[in-house]
């Protein structure tokens, strides 16, 4: 029987870990409002390799979160989760297994390619951008309608299909495979 301090503990850690991922994507979201200016042709390429990067990464912890949500299990923080285990040691989700699963060779090779490092920018990046955000909201309330518009012109909707569509086959696999 699950007792109620481990509920409370599981609850507060998925929401603890959406607002980090929500602090990701509000940084993800800004920083694509930076390719609306000229940038020189490597900034662009370091950028658009952060972004996808995150963006990847960002979608694959939101839908194991939403897996461990589902099964009423802790969150897994896929960047510091392999760093949890010692070399003999089984991993014991079978979907994180690299030696099991393919989605779990491309969550290695996501953070070894500079996942602990991007993963955190963004989301320092977004803490601030949502702290100045609410802080001219104290000041001026009529500015969250426009911080609500400004947020569904730029979310474009493709980009909301694409991560729908990671998370929904990713919740499937596991499902046919449990």
């Amino acid at each position: 029987m699950v007792q109620r301090g481990q509920i409370v503990k599981g609850a507060l850690a998925h929401f603890l870990l959406f607002v980090i991922n929500f602090f990701v994507l509000l940084g993800v979201i800004e920083s694509l409002q930076i390719f609306t200016v000229d940038l020189p042709i490597i900034n662009a390429i370091i950028l658009g390799y952060m972004l996808l990067h995150t963006i990847s990464l960002l979608t694959i912890q939101l839908s194991i979160q939403i897996l461990q949500l589902i099964r009423i299990k802790s969150p897994s923080f896929l960047i510091s989760y392999y760093f949890g285990f010692n070399d003999d040691e089984t991993i014991p989700i079978s979907l994180l297994d690299p030696t099991k699963s393919k989605l779990a060779v491309i969550i290695l090779l996501l953070i070894i390619s500079g996942g602990p490092i991007l993963y955190p920018i963004f989301a320092i990046y977004g803490f601030f951008l949502a702290y100045a955000h609410l802080a001219s909201i104290i000041i001026d309330p009529s500015t969250i309608l426009y911080y609500f518009e400004v947020f569904l012109n730029y979310m474009p909707p493709v980009l909301m299909l694409i991560v729908a569509i990671v998370i929904i086959s990713i919740v499937a696999i596991e499902f046919r495979h449990s």
